[in-house]
């Protein structure tokens, strides 16, 4: 018995590498908006389990939002309130990965060194709307003086891009997480910014 192997022919082979290669150009430049949505996803999910916390916080303080800082240390800010994740640690750990969104390369990770020399890490991607700070939405300046609803009304948003200051004075540049920003709004719904929606 006379048996033969066969293998590809050159021909073969040339038509299989051709399409490889045409897969590849149609599927490489979608892959970075595949990656974009899915860190925005996992970024509204984590936003979605803060509002959560928001939620019970403020069943459990007369409706209020809790009292913190637009920033958290070592990012410029203007107050003296803890960051909001400090603020929120009765609810959720200080430290835990809902406040990481999955983009933010430079915000979260930031090491600073605090007043006893103890190093520190942000951990938060979100800044927190000083405007309710410690106060109801009935109170807040959205209520009162915008009229603004509560599906318009921001509580967190993740940090857009640009230029941020420490509180040493370094400017920091931080890239844009994703291509539209997360809003985490006080009706507890997450979403894009007002301005953006169509």
């Amino acid at each position: 018995m006379n048996r033969t192997l066969r293998g590809f022919s050159l021909i073969e082979l040339l038509v299989s590498m051709f399409i490889l290669a045409t897969l590849m150009g149609i599927l490489l430049p979608v892959l970075p908006r595949i990656r974009d949505s899915a860190q925005r996803a996992t970024c509204a999910a984590h936003l979605s389990d803060i509002g959560k916390g928001v939620e019970m916080f403020r069943s459990d303080h007369h409706e209020q939002h809790p009292k913190a800082r637009y920033m958290p240390p070592p990012w410029l800010s203007g107050d003296k309130d803890p960051s909001f994740n400090i603020a929120m640690m009765d609810y959720l750990a200080v430290d835990s990965g809902v406040y990481v969104c999955p983009g933010d390369r430079v915000v979260h990770s930031r090491v600073y060194v605090d007043a006893k020399d103890q190093r520190h890490t942000t951990d938060s991607s979100y800044t927190f709307n000083l405007a309710l700070s410690g106060v109801s939405y009935e109170q807040s300046f959205y209520a009162k003086f915008l009229k603004r609803p509560l599906t318009q009304t921001p509580v967190l948003n993740d940090f857009d891009g640009g230029t941020f200051e420490t509180q040493d004075g370094d400017m920091v540049q931080v890239d844009f997480f994703h291509a539209k920003r997360n809003v985490l709004y006080v009706d507890n719904h997450v979403g894009l910014p007002v301005s953006r929606r169509k």
